[in-house]
């Protein structure tokens, strides 16, 4: 038995001294021709597959337009691919795509996948959690890609750009939002997730594996993992960003200015009470004698926060930090007295005494005397000014600071004249020796060492006299390193073929030799010299005929390559959520591409359907559902690739989501399309703006079959409205001669600033109340959209004691349906009767002030039932507050819903639309 155990020993320690794939340095392939071509057709050879033929040239530019920018191409640009397809055209068209701004935004919504780019940190419940500048980090993507920044300079501004920049206003130090927009979830938590996505973001590498021991399966340490640990631990984020640019308004940014005063301003005096308080000469000979009594007794935080709060709410850091200073400083001659008077003291009023004089003399110290000394000290509790004092705050402190913190994250997140700032970081001024957490634990620390380079790319102390944060950033871009290159030249290629070459998330020596390693390693030799061009390798990549393969392959390929794992074929493409909306917003007309950058938006409203997706709002704490159904990855760690699902929601998003609706009738409703003489027409109109072809003889027959089909019932308006807020001469009778209020300020419709002053004096209407005038008639008028019978109901109440009495009356359909008096303090429901309606016809709340102005307000709550017949259920159509009207501009109430907008709705629910190729 011992020779064969002696051979599978020396089999295995051969197997252990050879160097795995990926942590060997690249060496080029010699080939002639493209490189791709000619080590995809080696491999083709020895594989016996058989390459597909060429696409049409149309699907090149398709696809080319769908990786390189992420939206469809123009139509100019297929028209001359389609004329002239050579390699000449083909080039040119490539390097328009790039550059576009479009590009940018497309491979800088990649990078984010990568560096778990979110808006918010994650979950707090006690304070507004949103990141106000991560957008500036996004938008620093989208230039520096577009700039075809070298990758090198791109690795080394998002660890280091604080290191790398001239002044501290760069527009670069954006950049640092790589390491700062991750998950917050404590100091260590934060600092893993630091660790985690550079050395898997930049080199594929599982380095947080080895938090809690050595890697089970990769050469990788603890020191390796502590050594990293250790340099991102040792760096701070400002409070306050640097600004790195303007604000896009002026007059916004003015008013910016103006409320962040008022802010700081508020935090500032709440600060300041609190140093005046641990000065007072009420509180301080109470945390003089509590700090006697800490220092004799040994108490601990907890005890200080229960005997502080039996004196007024001492606060528990600000006792203690006395009683340590006290005990700092017990050998001076005024200190030294007093502990002895404390100690001989025969009972409590005797040491209140004592306290209270100590204090009176410390108070009014003069200048070198040992007291005024003592207060210079930095450790000393009465010299905490305003900057330093919120380390005495306590929980209830804590709870009122974080509320201020987040009114000016809302502040800085939400005005439009908020400036750009950088999510930057620096190193702190003192580095320390990395330390191993025993087990993963920080309260278990170990053994104390240097900080070094990873062991398994070689290691080695980092250089003397340098940031090690930038010495990090130098060791990830050395030519040298064997990963760095390769990891991002597999990425590229993923997200171009839809395929990686080898796995993105894990380079380790458990993942097998890729079969393409030799184009893997080409393209990454490629990349380093050509300057580390992403520009470059796209160009490389696309101008392959392996990228211009058609989708459709021989069938004897399939039981030696059904996967396509060595690219024999193209393999087709589904969009992408990003690029799925997009496209529904280019196609519908929709999509404003000519501004890159800005602030992130929700998507979910209206207002954003200009915008392409990458300037989503992220929340990772809440993340949309819309987000989660098409697979958009969970941004509380870095992700490697996307994975792929088709489940029930994304139907339902095609047939009910409110984007989907908006824009199937926006296309329903252009003008150009209803000019269309005929169905034939506007089929082929919708075919050439949704897929840019013309629909076949038996699609044209298939929709027109349907429409044909259609009960126009089935597509009237359904039964809705919206309110107008109006006034007019009281004549007591219904009116039609209205008018619209001139001013709406501070959420109340009125005739002037100053109601009492104003033309029409006191008239006025807010969402849940308001005020009557003499002589004239307040009115809030709902207006049907839709067909059916109408009922309005509601509540009122009077809120002032004695004066005028006041009238009210429902009209509908210009007749009067109830009305009453209402006397003062009074309270009462109101209803009208059921009437019929059609879009456009009107119910009005009519409030009259017919013996006088002084009648005080009223608050009202007012709402409208709705069924579309008698024997139909009764449903709410209308509520005044909750639609309450801000705007005087017409409503466009609601459109007739059209078949044409639910054929638009079922082609982007088409395979055709949601796949390249």
């Amino acid at each position: 038995m011992r020779a064969p155990v002696l051979l599978l020993a020396l089999l295995s320690s051969a197997s252990a001294e050879e160097k795995h794939w990926a942590y060997a340095p690249p060496v080029r392939a010699e080939v002639a021709g493209h490189p791709v071509d000619a080590l995809l057709a080696r491999a083709w050879e020895k594989s016996k597959l058989k390459p597909a033929s060429q696409a049409a040239p149309r699907q090149w530019l398709e696809r080319a337009a769908f990786t390189l920018t992420g939206l469809p191409p123009a139509d100019e640009q297929l028209r001359r691919i389609e004329a002239t397809p050579d390699d000449a055209t083909w080039k040119a068209l490539i390097d328009e795509l790039l550059a576009s701004p479009a590009y940018g935004e497309r491979w800088a919504r990649h990078w984010m996948d990568v560096a778990r780019y979110a808006d918010t940190r994650g979950y707090n419940f006690d304070q507004d959690n949103r990141y106000p500048f991560a957008y500036t980090y996004r938008n620093w993507l989208i230039k520096a890609v577009n700039d075809d920044l070298p990758y090198d300079r791109f690795v080394k501004l998002q660890i280091a750009a604080d290191h790398l920049t001239g002044r501290p206003d760069h527009p670069d130090l954006a950049a640092l939002g790589f390491l700062t927009v991750g998950l917050r979830g404590g100091q260590v938590e934060t600092v893993d997730d630091r660790v985690d996505v550079v050395t898997r973001g930049f080199l594929s590498s599982t380095v947080s594996c080895a938090r809690c021991h050595d890697h089970k399966t990769d050469p990788i340490t603890m020191r390796d993992y502590y050594s990293l640990y250790s340099i991102f631990d040792h760096t701070e984020e400002p409070d306050d960003k640097p600004v790195i640019g303007k604000a896009e308004d002026e007059a916004a940014f003015q008013g910016y200015q103006a409320e962040e005063a008022k802010l700081q301003e508020k935090d500032r005096e709440v600060r300041q009470q609190l140093v005046d308080h641990v000065r007072s000469k009420e509180a301080l000979p109470n945390y003089l004698e509590l700090a006697w009594r800490a220092r004799k007794e040994n108490w601990n935080h907890g005890k200080a926060t229960s005997e502080g709060f039996k004196r007024g709410r001492l606060r528990p850091n600000a006792l203690m930090r006395w009683k340590d200073f006290l005990g700092e400083n017990a050998g001076g001659e005024r200190l030294k007295r007093w502990l002895s008077e404390m100690d001989a003291a025969a009972d409590d009023n005797t040491r209140k005494s004592l306290c209270e004089v100590l204090a009176g003399e410390w108070l009014a110290a003069g200048e070198g005397s040992e007291l005024a000394q003592l207060s210079a000290k930095g450790g000393c509790p009465l010299n905490y000014g305003v900057d330093r004092i919120s380390e005495f705050m306590d929980v209830e402190d804590g709870n009122q600071r974080r509320a201020r913190v987040g009114a000016m994250a809302k502040l800085m997140t939400e005005h439009p004249g908020s400036p750009p700032r950088a999510m930057n970081l620096w190193d702190k001024k003192q580095w320390g020796q990395a330390v191993i957490f025993e087990r993963g634990n920080p309260a278990n620390r170990g053994e104390k060492f240097d900080r070094q380079w990873l062991s398994f790319l070689g290691g080695g102390a980092y250089a003397e006299g340098k940031s090690p944060r930038l010495s990090l950033a130098e060791k990830i871009t050395d030519p040298a390193n064997p990963l760095t290159a390769r990891v991002i030249v597999n990425r590229v290629w993923a997200w171009h073929f839809g395929a990686p070459l080898a796995e993105p998330g894990d380079f380790g020596p458990q993942t097998p030799r890729p079969e393409l390693l030799e184009l893997l390693d080409t393209l990454a030799v490629n990349f380093q010299e050509k300057g580390q061009s992403l520009k470059n390798l796209h160009r490389l990549l696309l101008t392959s005929k392996a990228f211009r393969l058609s989708a459709e392959g021989a069938a004897e390929n399939d039981p030696i390559d059904q996967a396509n794992t060595k690219f024999w074929k193209w393999s087709r493409r589904r969009l992408d959520f990003e690029t799925m909306r997009d496209r529904v917003l280019a196609t519908s007309g929709a999509l404003d591409t000519s501004r890159t950058g800005g602030r992130s938006v929700n998507l979910d409203s209206a207002p954003s359907d200009a915008r392409r997706s990458i300037y989503a709002f992220v929340d990772r704490y809440a993340l949309p559902g819309t987000f989660v159904s098409f697979d958009l990855p969970h941004p509380d760690h870095h992700s490697p690739k996307r994975v792929e699902t088709t489940v029930p929601q994304q139907a339902l998003y095609f047939l009910n989501g409110p984007l989907i609706i908006r824009q199937a009738e926006k296309l329903a409703g252009d003008a150009a399309f209803k000019a269309l003489p005929d169905d034939q027409a506007k089929v082929k109109w919708i075919y050439q703006k949704l897929f840019r072809r013309n629909p076949s003889e038996e699609e044209i027959r298939g929709v027109q079959d349907w429409i044909a089909s259609l009960d126009p019932a089935d597509y009237a308006p359904k039964l809705g409205g919206y309110w107008e807020v109006r006034h007019a001469p009281d004549t007591g009778a219904p009116s039609d001669d209205l008018s619209t209020f001139p001013m709406f300020a501070d959420n109340v419709w009125k005739t002037a600033a100053d109601v009492s002053q104003a033309p029409i004096r006191w008239l006025n209407v807010g969402a849940g109340g308001g005020h009557a005038s003499v002589h004239h008639t307040m009115v809030l008028r709902w207006r049907a959209t839709g067909a059916g019978q109408v009922k309005m109901t509601g509540h009122l109440k009077r809120t002032q004691k004695g004066g005028d009495i006041l009238a009210w009356r429902i009209d509908g359909k210009g007749k009067a349906l109830a009305e009453a008096k209402l006397s003062p303090e009074a309270s009462i429901d109101i209803a009208g009767t059921w009437i019929d309606v059609k879009p456009g016809d009107t119910m009005d709340f009519v409030l009259r002030a017919p013996d006088g102005d002084s009648c005080g307000n009223v608050n009202w709550t007012l709402r409208i039932e709705g069924r579309e017949s008698e024997s139909k259920p009764v449903t709410e159509v209308g509520d005044f507050s909750r639609q309450f009207p801000k705007s005087n501009d017409p409503a466009t109430g609601a459109q007739p819903a059209s078949p044409w907008a639910d054929l638009v709705q079922m082609l982007w629910a088409s395979n055709e639309f949601h796949f390249v190729d």
